[in-house]
This record gives C-alpha cells, sequence and structure tokens, in this order.
C-alpha cells in the first residue's frame, strides 16, 4: 500500500480558502476511485511546514496514476488548479510513500 500526499503552502490569510476548494478536489478523487482521501490543515508544525495537506491510500503506483489523469483530463479540474496557485506561495509538492508497517 502507498500513500500520496500533496502539500500547499498558502498565502497569508487564504489557507481557509484554499481547504475548502480541496473539498472540491476530495469529491473528484472519490469519485476517481481514491481511497480515504483526507485534507489536513497544520495545527501546529515547525517553520517551513505546509499548511494544508491533501493525503490518500493507494493500492499501487499505477492505481495513482490512473486516478490522477481521470481527476486532470478535465476542464473543471484546470480552473481550479489555476484558482488555487494563485492562493499558493508556491506550487504544491506531491510525495508518495510506500507504507512499510501499518499498525493494528
Amino acid at each position: 500500500m502507498y500513500v500520496s500526499r500533496i502539500t500547499f503552502h498558502t498565502l497569508p490569510g487564504k489557507t481557509q480558502e484554499v481547504e475548502q476548494r480541496l473539498m472540491t478536489l476530495l469529491g473528484w478523487v472519490e469519485q476517481a476511485g481514491g481511497s480515504k482521501p483526507r485534507v489536513m490543515r497544520t495545527h501546529y508544525g515547525s517553520p517551513g511546514a505546509p499548511d494544508l495537506v491533501f493525503e490518500q491510500e493507494v493500492p499501487d503506483p499505477t492505481a495513482l496514476e490512473t486516478q490522477i489523469k481521470k481527476v486532470t483530463e478535465t476542464g473543471d479540474f484546470q480552473q481550479w488548479a489555476k484558482n488555487v496557485s494563485e492562493l499558493l506561495e508556491h506550487s504544491s509538492k506531491r510525495e508518495l510513500y510506500a507504507v512499510a508497517r501499518s499498525g493494528s
């Protein structure tokens, strides 16, 4: 199993707006077959930590790529991404983690 994370560093005062927009992305990911998507807002973090994280579980990298394609090829996503990018300090970053061990 893998965990995909996209991190967002928002402009001052824009975190809540980006959080709300990520709820739209969450819906699209669910429609594309995404498992356990969630939006996390930093409650406490070290300097430089992201303000928001969009996370989901995927069985393998191929499944993630298929889901990404389903979401990103729509015109709605293109406009959504443009609107969100204007609220960020810099581009979001994606990370893909292989789960080495999971607790019970």
